[in-house]
């Protein structure tokens, strides 16, 4: 299985229809006051640290995102996704990953306000998400993309190559617009691996996240180290498909952190200034 990437059955064919529009410019306001940035991406809580720390593997600089905190301290977040982005599992909205994600990420980047706004549809697959793409991007204006993916498509049996191009024509419409994009693989669950097909999909997810450039959150890899010696109760609701309280904010962890990579990445590839604390 191809690795190398950020740590943490019935069949169908599902088309991916394109995503036709004119590419959306980000108006990005007059230049700001600098903002603070850490020296560090933000470290995991003992229950979330695997061995493999998100962000150190496969860190891509978060170019847009950049430019958006440099030019605004309010900074919008577009989650979509399925059931991990409608909180399935979760004991209150509070306790979901976009919720402590939005609350990481401004307690790692002193003086920055974020909006995480949650578009999530529980059993959509990638085709699903990829077509109301367009519209949630307009609605939202999103500085930055978040998009969970490729579970129900696993689980379902999603033709790969299908998904495979479905997921190219989605990240190259977010290119155009000139928007970063953070992909989240499926979750690790002993059931759901019994079934070949869903590691599958983890796969093809890892391939077209390294063809495209784009930052990919293995949450999949990060899980299955985690649940080696807890199970998989201690992430996973008693369905073992779901995530529990501490399943969604090891994600949001997870994520701020390879977030928070891609953003300091980015800056160190510019030649504007950075100021630390």
């Amino acid at each position: 299985m191809m690795r190398g990437l950020v740590p943490w059955a019935v069949a169908s064919v599902v088309a991916c229809a394109p995503i036709t529009a004119t590419a959306q410019e980000l108006a990005l306001g007059p230049a700001a006051a600098q903002p603070v940035l850490p020296s560090a991406p933000p470290t995991l809580s003992p229950e979330c640290r695997s061995k493999r720390l998100v962000g150190e593997m496969f860190r891509r600089p978060l170019k847009a995102l950049s430019r958006a905190v440099r030019a605004n301290k309010n900074v919008k977040v577009l989650a979509i996704g399925s059931s991990s982005t409608v909180g399935v599992g979760a004991s209150s909205p509070a306790a979901t990953y976009v919720a402590n994600l939005e609350t990481t990420l401004e307690g790692s980047l002193s003086g920055m306000n974020f909006e995480v706004v949650g578009r999530g549809m529980s059993g959509e697959v990638a085709a699903g998400a990829a077509d109301r793409m367009k519209r949630e991007v307009e609605d939202t204006k999103p500085d930055l993309v978040v998009w969970q993916v490729g579970t129900n498509d696993a689980i379902r049996h999603v033709s790969i190559d299908g998904f495979k191009a479905c997921l190219k024509k989605a990240l190259a419409w977010l290119a155009d617009n000139r928007i970063d994009v953070v992909l989240i693989d499926p979750q690790y669950g002993v059931v759901l691996t019994k079934d070949e097909y869903y590691e599958r999909v983890v796969t093809a997810i890892a391939e077209i996240a390294r063809e495209a450039g784009v930052l990919l959150v293995d949450r999949f890899e990060a899980m299955r180290e985690l649940q080696k010696d807890r199970g998989d109760t201690f992430y996973l609701t008693s369905d073992n498909l779901h995530l529990n309280d501490r399943g969604h904010r090891c994600m949001a962890e997870q994520l701020a952190r390879a977030i928070v990579g891609g953003l300091l990445q980015a800056d160190a590839e510019s030649d504007l200034p950075v100021f630390y604390p």
